[in-house]
């Protein structure tokens, strides 16, 4: 009983402060190419530039990753969350590789205080490489500061194909 009434607390929580920062904490643009567009199936933690530091609607994504897999799981299925950090190109690339790995860790480390096991979770660093959004060279971009958590299950459909999952 106490575990569904905390369940509750987050998912609350996680629909009133949203998934994605409000423009007033950190800089998103009005738009996004239609190929890079958010995807509703990952849940994007966004940080302050150049920083470790999740931005304060950070826990909220985190919050409603952790009820998207418990409700994944109530249905029977208990797939892998892929926790990917990123960095943007304004500096140099071998720090932004080694930031983006530790802002996954931190992601990862919160999921795993929210009870999901590590052996479920996939954490790695793409550094600079697939920026949300373009940005000219030496120039930071605050939206490609981010963790983005998704979820994989042991066998990607067709349908799904992307970048990530080609057919």
């Amino acid at each position: 009983m106490r575990f569904g009434t905390v369940l509750t607390v987050v998912a609350l929580a996680g629909l009133a402060a949203g998934c994605v920062p409000s423009r007033d904490k950190v800089e998103l643009p009005e738009s996004v190419p239609v190929d890079r567009a958010l995807s509703a199936d990952i849940r994007y933690v966004f940080f302050r530039p150049g920083k470790v530091g999740m931005v304060p609607d950070g826990t909220a994504a985190i919050a409603a990753a952790v009820v998207e897999d418990a409700r994944l799981r109530a249905k029977g299925s208990a797939p892998r969350l892929v926790v990917t950090g990123h960095a943007d190109a304004g500096g140099d690339p071998a720090t932004a590789q080694r930031l983006s790995l530790r802002r996954a860790r931190l992601v990862a480390a919160r999921l795993q205080a929210a009870g999901i096991a590590p052996d479920r979770i996939t954490v790695t660093g793409a550094g600079v490489a697939d920026p949300l959004l373009p940005a000219p060279a030496g120039q930071a971009e605050p939206a490609n500061d981010r963790v983005e958590i998704g979820f994989e299950s042991s066998a990607v459909s067709r349908l799904d194909a992307t970048s990530r999952h080609p057919i």
